[in-house]
């Protein structure tokens, strides 16, 4: 049975691993009552609604969408969203990721419980999704094709800010010098993880009391500084397993002096060590 009256997708051919960036954006409108999920992703999705209408679920509760309206979805959370029978929506999406994906989103009020963005501007919208789409077909330097298209997703999430922040005025954001100092505290994990660091020493360099960091930086990311800290040391690790390094010097790159404990950080994140990790990734 055909699903779409209508379907195009375009492909991020280098996407960076870390950074928020791209993986891929498209254009659909499909046949009355076409649904997808329940369902999970591992990457963050913005769908538009072009025209018609539809109904997106998620956390329990359903929004019921029509132009002008976007939906975010979120890693790891359960959604569903299915076109009207009477009227079914047509609508374009980007798939992102990325370490600061939800810290930037939760900077502009969006989040799990506050994934629905009403009345954006459509004739804006269009065309950054345009631009953003044909930024991924410049095959001939796919690292500028990926720069660019990260760039018209910042002004995507831009505009549905200010319009969120708008209507929903009551949506609560954290003082601004909190979060930049919380910025700078995720630039400096992400930059500095092969380093020793403690919470006490991010805290004074910040100039915040050791709980007051990890409040704001658990309410920015979701996650305490130091289990930030460790996620980031382990997907390095990952991408250091791909190579030739040995095991010793890549726990002393991710910030541990004994290979013996990173052998045991690496097991509790992946469920194997990083001999039997590397082994499968050559294996493939």
């Amino acid at each position: 049975m055909e699903k779409h009256h209508s379907y195009s997708l375009s492909i991020n051919a280098a996407p960076l691993k870390g950074e928020m960036s791209v993986l891929f954006s498209g254009k659909g409108r499909p046949v009355a009552g076409h649904f997808i999920g329940p369902a999970v992703h591992d990457y963050y999705l913005i769908h538009i609604v072009l025209d018609g209408e539809g109904m997106f679920e998620t956390l329990g509760n359903a929004h019921s969408c029509k132009a002008g309206d976007a939906f975010v979805i979120f890693p790891d959370i359960l959604v569903k969203y299915e076109a009207s029978m009477s009227n079914p929506w047509e609508y374009m999406w980007v798939g992102f990721s990325g370490e600061i994906v939800e810290s930037s989103l939760a900077s502009i009020g969006i989040s799990p419980d506050r994934a629905v963005i009403r009345d954006s501007s459509l004739p804006a919208m269009k065309r950054m999704f345009r631009n953003l789409r044909k930024s991924m077909e410049k095959t001939n330097v796919p690292a500028l094709g990926n720069m660019e298209a990260s760039g018209w997703l910042r002004l995507i999430l831009h505009e549905l800010g200010q319009v969120h922040l708008t209507v929903n005025s009551e949506v609560s954001i954290p003082e601004s010098r909190s979060y930049r100092q919380i910025d700078q505290a995720i630039r400096l994990l992400s930059l500095q993880y092969g380093q020793q660091l403690s919470i006490e020493g991010i805290a004074h360099t910040l100039g915040y009391h050791r709980a007051h960091l990890t409040r704001l930086f658990k309410e920015a990311t979701g996650l305490p500084p130091m289990q930030y800290l460790y996620k980031v040391r382990m997907k390095k690790a990952e991408e250091l397993l791909e190579g030739e390094l040995t095991i010793a010097q890549i726990a002393a790159s991710v910030g541990y002096n004994d290979p013996l404990f990173f052998t045991k950080q690496f097991h509790k994140w992946s469920g194997q060590s990083p001999t039997e990790f590397r082994r499968k990734l050559f294996n493939e």
